[in-house]
C-alpha cells in the first residue's frame, strides 16, 4: 500500500494567483470609484418623502386650513405608494410632508405629485403659490458668500448679487440653484388720496388693474416687408416714478385720462423687510449655493471659487464678496485625514 503525501504549505500559497489577481482587482476598482463616485459631506440618499410649499402672503389660518392645506391633502392621497400625510399650517403659508414607502420610485412619484397638485390649482386661491421639492441631503447649501459694502446701498447690492452673480453661477456645472437672502428690494410705493378716488369714482383695484395691463412688454403681431419677416414689440414698462404716475387708470366722459398721478403719490421705496442679515457686523447679502443631487461637491466649490474671483473685478469699488460657508473644506479635510491614515498605517503594516 503505497501511502499518500500530504499536501504542505499554507492554503494561501495553493491559491496565490488568485488571491494576487483579486486583491489587484480591488485596488484597481478602488481608485476608479476614487476618481468617480460623487464627493460630499453625506452620501446620496432618496428619503421618501416630498415636501409642498405653498405661500399665500397673509390669508388667515383657518381659511387657509380650509381653501389651501385641505384640498391638497385630498388630491395628493390618490399617489400610488404614501403611507402618511403630515401638514403644518400658518398665517399665509402650508406646508404639506408626503412620506411614501422605500420600494418607491422617488423621480416619478415626484412627477404624480405635481401632477395632483397640478389638477386641484384652479380651486386654490389666484394669489397661492405653491412648489415641490424632494428631501435629500443635497437641499442643503454647500457653499454661501455675503456681500457687504460701506457705500454702496442694500438695493444695489440686491440687484447685483440677483441680476448679476447668481445668473453667473447658475450656469456652472454641477450647480442647482442659487438662493439670494438680505438686502433690500427696490419698488415703487403709490399712495392713494381717499378724496380723490372718492370725487374720480375710482377703486384701489382699478390703480392695480390699469398698472399691471400698462407695465408690460407685449407683440402686437408679425410685420413682412421686402421679403423680410419683423416682430413688432409694444413697450409699456415703467422705469422711474414719474412714469408709473402717467399710467392712465380712467376715462371720464368727456374723454379726459385720469392718471395715476392725479389720485396718488408715486415714489421710490423698498420691499417690506422682516428679517435681518448681517455679516461681520454689518447689513448683507447672502448668496446660498445649492448642488445637483449627484455632483461633486470639491469640484462645484473649486469652479464657484474660479467664477466669484472673475467677478470681483466686474463689482463697483467698495463692494465685498467673501466666503462664510464652505462645505468643500470639510470634505478635503476628510479625504486628507483617510490619505494619511493610509499612509502611516502601510508603514506601521510594513
Amino acid at each position: 500500500m503505497i501511502p499518500v503525501p500530504a499536501e504542505s504549505g499554507h492554503w494561501t500559497a495553493r491559491f496565490l494567483k488568485s488571491i494576487l489577481f483579486i486583491s489587484v482587482a480591488l485596488a484597481l476598482f478602488g481608485i476608479y470609484l476614487a476618481f468617480n463616485i460623487p464627493v460630499a459631506v453625506f452620501p446620496a440618499t432618496n428619503f421618501p418623502r416630498i415636501v409642498i410649499g405653498v405661500d399665500n402672503g397673509v390669508m388667515p389660518i383657518d381659511q387657509m386650513q380650509v381653501t389651501v392645506t385641505r384640498p391638497i391633502e385630498e388630491v395628493v392621497n390618490s399617489v400610488p405608494g404614501l403611507d402618511r400625510i403630515l401638514s403644518i399650517t400658518s398665517r399665509g403659508s402650508a406646508e404639506v410632508d408626503l412620506f411614501f414607502n422605500w420600494k418607491v420610485d422617488m423621480f416619478q412619484t415626484l412627477q404624480y405629485v405635481n401632477a395632483a397638485v397640478a389638477r386641484v390649482q384652479t380651486t386654490l386661491p389666484a394669489t397661492a403659490i405653491w412648489n415641490t421639492n424632494r428631501l435629500t441631503f443635497a437641499a442643503f447649501p454647500i457653499m454661501g458668500y455675503s456681500m457687504t459694502s460701506d457705500r454702496v446701498p442694500q438695493t444695489t447690492l440686491w440687484q447685483l448679487a440677483t441680476y448679476s452673480v447668481k445668473p453667473q453661477l447658475n450656469r456652472l456645472a454641477g450647480v442647482s440653484t442659487v438662493i439670494v437672502q438680505g438686502g433690500q428690494e427696490p419698488e415703487f410705493q403709490i399712495q392713494p388720496d381717499p378724496g380723490k378716488l372718492v370725487q374720480s369714482q375710482i377703486t384701489v383695484p382699478n390703480i392695480l388693474d390699469a398698472i399691471a395691463k400698462s407695465n408690460l412688454i407685449d407683440s402686437p403681431g408679425l410685420l413682412e416687408q421686402n421679403h423680410q419677416l419683423i416682430l413688432g414689440l409694444v413697450s409699456g414698462q415703467v422705469h422711474n416714478p414719474a412714469e408709473m404716475g402717467e399710467i392712465v387708470v380712467k376715462t371720464t366722459p368727456s374723454g379726459s385720462p385720469i392718471e395715476v398721478r392725479d389720485i396718488a403719490s408715486v415714489s421710490p421705496s423698498v420691499k417690506p423687510v422682516y428679517t435681518v442679515v448681517t455679516a461681520n457686523g454689518k447689513p448683507a447679502v447672502l448668496l446660498n449655493v445649492y448642488r445637483q443631487p449627484d455632483s461633486n461637491t470639491v469640484a462645484v466649490a473649486d469652479e464657484v471659487h474660479k467664477k466669484i474671483a472673475q467677478l470681483e473685478h466686474s463689482l463697483p469699488p467698495g463692494v465685498s464678496i467673501q466666503a462664510f460657508y464652505d462645505q468643500s473644506q470639510l470634505v478635503s479635510d476628510s479625504i486628507q485625514s483617510v490619505l494619511d491614515a493610509i499612509v502611516i498605517g502601510s508603514v506601521l503594516a510594513a
